[in-house]
Formats: structure tokens, C-alpha cells, sequence
């Protein structure tokens, strides 16, 4: 779904890097710190004062929105009406998601088109063009190490797609080669920058139907190459792709778009030639997102196929993969629980998803010292009917990013934490 977060975008943001050489040590709270239970029945609660770093959430004051889209006033209600009956209440015009920090869609009458963010100060995120191109969604991103310029990746109907920019203001769209010749539909959905250039990864295969892996190199982000095809990528799709100690990692999903049945990972020594894992537990559940782990290693974090159970995986060699025992704060009353993005903080690891009762969802955020415990934020305002799709460092400290108002309208939304 998303690159491996470097950094945000333009001029506010630190790197990873930059921050974890800057930052003394901190101790995450303690998992087994009470907490009001989410969803227990309690009315919403502002944040704690003082926050609760990585658990406590603000709004950020101004994200802008496509003017057409979120024309005022919204859309009439959707009938049945009135009391006591299922009608929704009025939509805006369009629907805008930002997928990755910060690049994101903006969908209008039913046609798509790729949008950006930039902040000078976090709280305030101008709108960008990404590109004009019907059936053009960007929905991964990465930072050029030591530079301000960044690499997104996504789609353009049919057709992998690549953009850079020097300043993530204005964007230029790269050619991606295909094995297929345009024969079948192609995406990318994570970009990891590395000591060389870059890899992509993604799949081919129909919007609903079966996929097969794929990857990309590039040594400036401009050029790419294909790898070729292999069994090794049959039935996957890449999420995500983590560097630990010189080895590459990629997460994938099996099944088909329309619904994804369990996970699978492959090692790579190069970025080029890539081992397939068919781990039993990762086959398990749905893995969405890497971070480096504590004690070294990889973290995944998902959920079950179902979306009833956030789940975690830790490895050391990416080859074999244990799950975290089962806990309460990684399930909400049966009802639907996600992860949908993990990063490394001075304090452990911090975790964004969402989970969604009988209608409408709640973002939430976790965080944990070992990647085995973790504690899940408190339920209020800030984070109501919110889907949080991705976090990173800086700002300073955290910027998660997603939509606000599903089921009936999805709004851009940036929130903001301090950092564990």
C-alpha cells in the first residue's frame, strides 16, 4: 500500500535518519498502563493532559481540500429519510484520501486523479498536482536521501507509474517498463530508496482479480528496470520493502484485489533476485507494513484475513516470521480491527490503524517497547469516524495521515502526536 516513510513531504519534515541521531533515548509507556478501554461505552475524551506521546492525537488545523470535490453544500441525504430509518446523511461532491505521507487521490464524478500535500509547519498542508491524467492514483512515496526531492508511485489506468520532484510542489511522471506490453494491468505500490537508487514493488494482474508480484530497480529514480518475471512472484502482491543489516525484505498479499486471504514474504540479497517465503503464520493473516524491530529483525504488522484481530509478526532473517501472542488491545469486541502502517520511534514502535464498529470507523494508534506488548490509544474526538493508512517521523515527532467522515464522505486529514 505505501513506500518504507523516510520522510514527509517538502522542507517540515526530519528523515528518519536525521531524527534518530538527534534524539536521545525514551521509554515508551508501559503496555499494562491502564487505559480507558476503546469502544468501552465511556463517552469521547479530549486527549490526556499531559498527551500520552504516540497515543494522543490533534487534528492538524488545515489540510486542503480539491475545491470541486468538497464544494459546499454537500449532497442531499440518500433516502429512505427520517426517523428511524437506514438513509445516509448528504455526501460531498467528490472524496479525497491521502494514502501515504503525503500523496494521495482525489476522486470526482467518478474519475480519479493523483494529489499531493507539502507543510512547512505541519499543521498547515497545501494541495499539490500531481498529475491531471484520468485514472492516476499515487499512492506510495519516498524521500531522495540528502535532498529534498521525493519519488512516488502508483498507477495510471492500465500502467505502473512513477513521478519525482525536486521540492514535492511539482511533479513529473516517469516511464515504467512492463513485461506484458500493456497486456495487463500493472501498479506500484511501495518505493524504498537505498544506499544504490531504488526498488519498487507492486503486481500485475486485473483490479479484482489474481495478481503476481513485481519489481523495479532504479539508480536515480528517473530510470527504472523491470525484473524479470518469476514463480517465485505467483499469486502475490507487494506491500512493502524494509533494508535491515544489507538483506531486503518485501511483504506481499495473496488472493485476488477484491479480497486478499493471507500473506507471504521474499529475501533479497541484492533488490534484483528475490527468494519467495511461504511462511505458514504470515499465510495466517493479511501483513500491510515493515518497520526494523527493537532487537533487529523485521516487525509486520495486518491483521487476520477477516480484519477481527490486528496482528504483528517479528523475524530476524525475514525467512521465518512469529506472531505476536493475542491481546486485547489488538481486538475490539469481534467487530473489525486493523494495522495499517508501522514505523521505528526512539522508544520502540508505533502503529497506525483503525477499527470500525457497527458503521462508522475510529483511528487509533499503538505503541510498544518490544513489538510483542503493545497499548492502544483511548477513544475520543480527534480520532472519531477517522481511518488512519500511514505515520512517519517528523514535524517534529509524529504525522499520521488518512481520511476522515466513511463511510459516507472520505475527507484528506492529517493528524499530529508527539513521539514515544
Amino acid at each position: 500500500m505505501m513506500a518504507h516513510r523516510v520522510s514527509l513531504a517538502a522542507v517540515v519534515l526530519l528523515t528518519a535518519a536525521t531524527a534518530l541521531g538527534g534524539c536521545g533515548a525514551a521509554v515508551l509507556p508501559s503496555p499494562s498502563s491502564p487505559l480507558p478501554a476503546a469502544g468501552s461505552g465511556r463517552p469521547s475524551q479530549p486527549p490526556a493532559t499531559p498527551p500520552v506521546p504516540g497515543l494522543s492525537w490533534t487534528k492538524a488545523i488545515d489540510v486542503g481540500r480539491p475545491d470541486e470535490a468538497f464544494a459546499l453544500p454537500s449532497g442531499t441525504p440518500t433516502v429512505p429519510g427520517g426517523p428511524g430509518t437506514p438513509g445516509h446523511p448528504g455526501h460531498f461532491a467528490g472524496q479525497a484520501i491521502i494514502d501515504d505521507v503525503a500523496v494521495g487521490y482525489v476522486g470526482l464524478r467518478g474519475i480519479w486523479t493523483a494529489i499531493g500535500w507539502t507543510s512547512t509547519d505541519a499543521d498547515h498542508w497545501t494541495l499539490r498536482t500531481i498529475d491531471t491524467t484520468p485514472a492516476s492514483l499515487a499512492v506510495a512515496i519516498a524521500a531522495v536521501p540528502g535532498t529534498s526531492s521525493f519519488v512516488a508511485g502508483g498507477r495510471v489506468d492500465r500502467a505502473p507509474a512513477i513521478w519525482t520532484s525536486g521540492d514535492g510542489t511539482t511533479w513529473q511522471r516517469r516511464a515504467v517498463p512492463t513485461l506484458s506490453d500493456g497486456a495487463e494491468w500493472e501498479r506500484v505500490t511501495t518505493v524504498l530508496p537505498t544506499a544504490g537508487g531504488f526498488i519498487a514493488g507492486g503486481s500485475a494482474g486485473p483490479e479484482l482479480g489474481d495478481r503476481r508480484a513485481r519489481f523495479w530497480t532504479s539508480t536515480d529514480g528517473t530510470t527504472w528496470v523491470a525484473t524479470p518475471d518469476d514463480r517465485a512472484f505467483a499469486g502475490g502482491e507487494v506491500a512493502d520493502i524494509l533494508a535491515v543489516g544489507g538483506r531486503f525484505v518485501a511483504i506481499g498479499r495473496l488472493g485476488t484485489g477484491q479480497r486478499w486471504t493471507g500473506s507471504l514474504a521474499w529475501v533479497s540479497d541484492d533488490g534484483r533476485t528475490w527468494q519467495r517465503i511461504d511462511s505458514p503464520e504470515l499465510a495466517a493473516g493479511i501483513a500491510s507494513a515493515l518497520a526494523p524491530a527493537p532487537d533487529g529483525g523485521w516487525v509486520a504488522v495486518g491483521s487476520d484475513p477477516d480484519e477481527r484481530e490486528a496482528r504483528v509478526w517479528r523475524s530476524l532473517d525475514g525467512t521465518t516470521w512469529n506472531p505476536s501472542p493475542r491481546e486485547d488491545s489488538r481486538l475490539y469486541h469481534g467487530e473489525k480491527i486493523r494495522m495499517t502502517d508501522v514505523t521505528a520511534v526512539r522508544g520502540g514502535l508505533l502503529a497506525v490503524g483503525n477499527y470500525v464498529g457497527v458503521q462508522f470507523g475510529t483511528a487509533t494508534s499503538w505503541v510498544s517497547a518490544d513489538g510483542v506488548a503493545w497499548r492502544r490509544a483511548a477513544d475520543y474526538a480527534a480520532l472519531g469516524q477517522g481511518e488512519m493508512l500511514a505515520v512517519t517521523r517528523g514535524g517534529p515527532g509524529l504525522v499520521a495521515v488518512g481520511s476522515f467522515g466513511a463511510p459516507d464522505n472520505y475527507i484528506p486529514t492529517v493528524w499530529l502526536a508527539t513521539e514515544p
